[in-house]
C-alpha cells in the first residue's frame, strides 16, 4: 500500500478531493514494483488499470510495422497513465516499458466504478486529464506533420518541461534526456537531433551536459517553436 498521500496529492486525477477521500483511494490502490527494462503492459493488451507512479522512470511509446519505435512521453513520480483503460473495456494503444527501477500504483477498473459514485469529482478529473491529452495529441500531429526539425526538437523539450520531466536548477530547467530520446520523441533521427540540439546550445537556449539537456530560456525555444528565431 502507499505509505502516504503526497503523490496523491500532486496528481490532478485528485484535485479537489478531501482527505477522507483521498484516504479511501489510498486503500483501494495496489502497488506494483518493476525493475529497469521491464514492461508494464503492451500495446494490443486488454487494459484493467490505471497507474499512478510513485517513484521511477517509464516510456509510453509505440511500434511501428516496421518495428521503429514511437516515444509518446516519459512519465514519473506523481504522474498517471493507461487512463483510457477505466473508460473503454479495448486494447491498449501503446506500450509502457520501465527504464528506471519503478514502483507504480493501480486503480483497477471495478474499483473505480465503485469510487466515482462516492466520490463523483474523480470522474470529472479523469475527463479533464483525457481532454488534456487530447488537445496535445492535435497540436503536436500539427506540429511533428508540418514543422522544420528545429521546431520539433524545440517542442519535445518543452513538452518534457511541461509535464515536469526533470528537475528547476539554478542553471534553468534540467532534463535527464539523451538525444536519441529527444529524436524519437521528436519524430526525427539522432544526427538531425544532435544537431539541433548544437544549435539550440549556439543560440543560449539550452546547455547539454553529462545525460542532460538544461532549458536556459524556453521563450526562446517557444521562439524556435513557432519559427520566430
Amino acid at each position: 500500500m502507499l505509505a502516504d498521500t503526497k503523490i496523491l496529492h500532486r496528481s490532478p486525477l485528485f484535485d479537489g478531493l478531501n482527505e477522507d477521500a483521498i484516504e479511501t483511494i489510498r486503500q483501494a490502490l495496489q502497488p506494483r514494483r518493476y525493475p529497469a527494462g521491464s514492461l508494464i503492459f503492451e500495446s494490443g493488451e486488454i487494459g484493467e488499470a490505471l497507474y499512478i507512479v510513485e517513484s521511477g522512470k517509464i516510456k509510453i511509446f509505440r511500434q511501428s510495422f516496421g518495428g521503429k519505435a514511437k516515444v509518446l512521453a516519459y512519465v514519473h513520480a506523481g504522474d498517471v497513465f493507461g487512463e483510457m483503460s477505466l473508460v473503454e473495456d479495448r486494447p491498449r494503444s501503446a506500450t509502457a516499458l520501465a527504464v528506471a527501477p519503478t514502483v507504480v500504483h493501480a486503480l483497477y477498473r471495478d474499483l473505480y466504478l465503485q469510487l466515482i459514485r462516492r466520490f463523483p469529482r474523480l470522474a470529472h478529473n479523469l475527463a479533464r486529464i483525457i481532454a488534456a491529452r487530447l488537445r496535445e495529441m492535435n497540436d503536436e500531429v500539427v506540429i511533428l506533420s508540418f514543422e522544420e526539425s528545429k521546431s520539433r526538437i524545440a517542442y519535445a523539450l518543452l513538452k518534457l518541461q511541461r509535464h515536469q520531466h526533470g528537475k528547476a536548477t539554478p542553471r534553468g530547467w534540467a532534463i535527464p534526456v539523451a538525444h536519441h530520446e529527444v529524436a524519437n520523441l521528436a519524430g526525427t533521427s539522432r544526427e538531425t537531433a544532435t544537431r539541433v540540439l548544437h544549435a539550440l546550445r549556439d543560440m543560449g537556449a539550452i546547455e547539454t551536459q553529462n545525460g542532460e539537456v538544461i532549458i536556459r530560456d524556453a521563450l526562446l525555444l517557444e521562439e524556435v517553436l513557432y519559427g520566430l528565431r
